[in-house]
């Protein structure tokens, strides 16, 4: 029999995830579950706990400390209620099937084991699939899957590590019996206690192992908020006076990597089939760099960018350094994902520092040195840049130092526009940017001097991003974005640029909706982020005085991007059959377009592509959109119609015309030119990398 220990202190916002998972998971007819309030209990916390225990009196337990004392004392007055071996818990943990099990079993696999640690998402040298560093969990597994894969690749070596990691510890009763309780007195409100209590163990001669067939769940960070840092640097202050051979020893371990084979047979269960490169030229590894990575961002550049990356992990190792928001987390936190065998490096900036040429990705010491060393690790042949927010302009400058040829990706007009895309702030098309019509549009700071140090600002940004920009090669998804840019002057005569058009980021759907048979009232829909650039609302006003019974408009899009933008949006509306459907899952696609005879795109700002224009398309949905940016490359007026940016009176025409006759959108249909995928479009990219590789011959 073992006991399970869950110390519960603060708001502990995991703990029902925690405790459903232990009861969900663990054989309670054999063992104990204690609850160990540190003191008084949160509303939240006393609810859940109790909760627990009314409906397993027989497994469950809560025992109340009346002061908090910290997680030391309260572990220690679970291990003092508890009978056999003990597996200390974090309340942000979710454990998996078996775990309890399989702990018990490596903590006996040879005489004098202390301790057992699973792996982790977050768990230090036990981290998987990266150490030493939080990971989500891989793209396309939930926790439970994970774990599954885990113990399946498992070859049960258990092998010994320098030390036990908290968030889960298996105690063997041997061990508890010899060592003794975890110290409080040293270490107070904790931190380190259970390295202390594993080093103390490693003195009497036991060993502590991983647990390579088990998988838990560990929020981490929690605990401590800001104060994490500290403890943590006092801990390991207080650790190095007690045990002089430690840290440098943990250090050795962390060169030297002996649990890398161990991950190896997990990590390569999550890389995708690689092709041969005997015969292929080209970059052997490529980083990405991008300013996004979905799901947490699902525009047109990190769909784009994802869907290039997946592709090339079948050739080559591929590595992406991208931006993460996250307002819970520091600024240059960073997330390790594995996404389709891609090592994918978040790293969290939310626009929150004050220091302006950071919050304006213009320079950040920090994340400089982050980039540098993801470059070490990496090892990249060539870097390809796709967008630069959120992290800094200096960055590509990093990987030209080191003599990595760069791709730059021209996707929208951020370099140039802090807007992003040559809008105003009245909404009106910029003719161009220079620093004082920039500090007035769009400013950088608010520190005073604000009106000197503004224009000094964007000149200092203008410089900074002309050499960020310069590459070996471009590349950019329409003829449009590379004539504006010429004209702007911000690309060299002959600089070499290819226009790689994008297409839809998967397959050609099977059935497209070209034989619906069209009746009133006509399916209108507008598909993007509700955002003024966007436009949506020329097409709500569009709509005003069109009678429900000829015309409806449904509008997809998350309205919690600008809610008092779509607030004012749909006062406009009258008494139009308009309705906003929020979001949807990348799988419900084609569900939405079978649901439209046409699609709107009425774009205010420039469009560099229109993904969704291709998506319609290929779902035999005709388009009327905007003249204005790349949208007339898109298609032509005999398979859909344009109408001047921000013009609901044109638009409206144009409804009326196809609701008094809907046989147009049927001819539209029949006329609709073939959609190209993203894969065609890596494709030509990869006859790109290997061109410029060829150009630059050996070395």
């Amino acid at each position: 029999m073992a006991t399970i220990v869950v110390p519960v202190q603060g708001p502990s916002p995991d703990l029902e995830r925690c405790l459903t998972s232990v009861v969900a998971c663990t054989d309670l007819l054999r063992h104990r579950l204690v609850v160990v309030a540190d003191g008084p209990l949160e509303p939240g916390p006393a609810h859940v706990a109790s909760r627990m225990v009314a409906a397993r009196p027989d497994a469950v337990r809560l025992v109340e400390r009346p002061v908090r004392g910290g997680y030391p004392a309260a572990a220690n007055t679970g291990l003092r209620e508890a009978a056999g071996d003990v597996a200390l818990l974090n309340s942000d943990t979710e454990v998996t099937e078996g775990w309890l099990e399989k702990l018990g079993e490596a903590a006996r696999r040879r005489p004098r084991i202390a301790s057992a640690t699973p792996f982790s998402n977050n768990a230090t040298l036990c981290s998987l699939p990266r150490p030493f560093a939080e990971n989500a969990i891989p793209a396309g597994y939930t926790v439970a899957t994970f774990a599954q894969l885990v113990e399946e690749r498992s070859a049960r070596l258990s092998p010994e590590i320098p030390t036990g990691v908290g968030f889960c510890l298996f105690l063997t009763r041997e061990a508890i019996d010899e060592v003794g309780l975890l110290d409080e007195k040293g270490f107070g409100v904790g931190y380190g206690e259970e390295v202390d209590w594993c080093l103390r163990a490693s003195a009497r001669r036991f060993t502590h192992v991983l647990d390579d067939a088990t998988f838990v769940w560990h929020r981490g960070g929690g605990s401590f908020g800001r104060e994490a840092v500290t403890r943590a640097r006092r801990a390991e202050r207080l650790l190095a006076r007690r045990f002089p051979g430690f840290l440098p020893g943990l250090a050795r371990f962390m060169r030297e990597d002996p649990l890398s084979p161990v991950r190896e047979r997990v990590a390569v269960a999550l890389r995708p089939p690689r092709r041969t490169r005997a015969a292929e030229a080209g970059p052997a590894r490529v980083v990405h760099l991008v300013h996004g990575w979905p799901p947490h961002a699902t525009g047109g550049t990190e769909v784009f960018a994802r869907t290039l990356a997946l592709f090339q992990a079948r050739r080559r190792e591929v590595a992406v350094y991208a931006r993460l928001s996250d307002p819970t987390r520091p600024k240059g936190e960073a997330v390790e994902l594995v996404d389709g065998g891609v090592r994918v490096r978040l790293v969290v900036n939310d626009f929150l520092q004050r220091d302006p040429l950071s919050r304006n990705a213009l320079h950040d010491r920090a994340f400089a040195a982050d980039f540098d060393r993801f470059l070490d690790e990496a090892r990249p042949d060539l870097l390809h840049v796709h967008h630069l927010a959120g992290h800094a302009a200096t960055l590509p400058g990093l990987a030209r130092r080191r003599g990595v040829p760069v791709v730059c990706q021209l996707q929208d007009w951020w370099p140039l526009c802090a807007r992003v895309n040559l809008l105003n702030a009245g909404g009106e098309l910029c003719a161009g940017p220079s620093p004082v019509k920039c500090a007035r549009c769009r400013p950088l700071t608010a520190l005073p001097p604000a009106a000197f140090l503004n224009p000094a600002l964007h000149a200092l940004r203008a410089g900074l991003m002309r050499r960020a920009l310069v590459a070996d090669r471009y590349v950019a998804g329409s003829r449009f974005l590379v004539r504006s840019w010429r004209e702007a002057g911000w690309l060299p005569g002959a600089a070499p640029v290819e226009v790689v058009p994008y297409g839809i980021p998967y397959a050609l759907p099977e059935s497209p909706c070209s034989d619906r048979p069209l009746r009133l009232p006509l399916r209108f829909g507008f598909v993007g982020a509700l955002m003024p650039h966007k436009g949506a609302h020329v097409a709500v006003e569009a709509f005003c005085g069109v009678p429900p019974d000829a015309a409806r408009l449904r509008i997809w899009g998350d309205p919690d991007a600008d809610p008092a933008y779509v607030e004012r949006m749909l006062g406009r509306a009258g008494g139009a059959d308009v309705r906003i459907e929020g979001r949807f899952p990348e799988g419900e696609k084609g569900h939405v377009f079978s649901d439209m005879d046409v699609l709107l795109v009425p774009s205010i700002g420039l469009e560099s592509y229109g993904i969704v224009v291709d998506e319609a398309m290929a779902h035999g949905v005709p388009v009327v959109a905007s003249r204005r940016g790349a949208l007339p490359e898109r298609f032509g007026e005999s398979c859909g119609a344009f109408f001047p940016a921000g013009d609901p009176g044109a638009l409206r025409a144009v409804i009326e015309r196809l609701v008094a006759r809907p046989e147009t959108i049927d001819e539209w249909r029949r006329a609709l030119p073939p959609v190209r995928t993203l894969g065609d479009a890596a494709e030509r990219i990869e006859e790109i990398y290997a061109g410029l590789f060829v150009a630059r011959g050996p070395g």
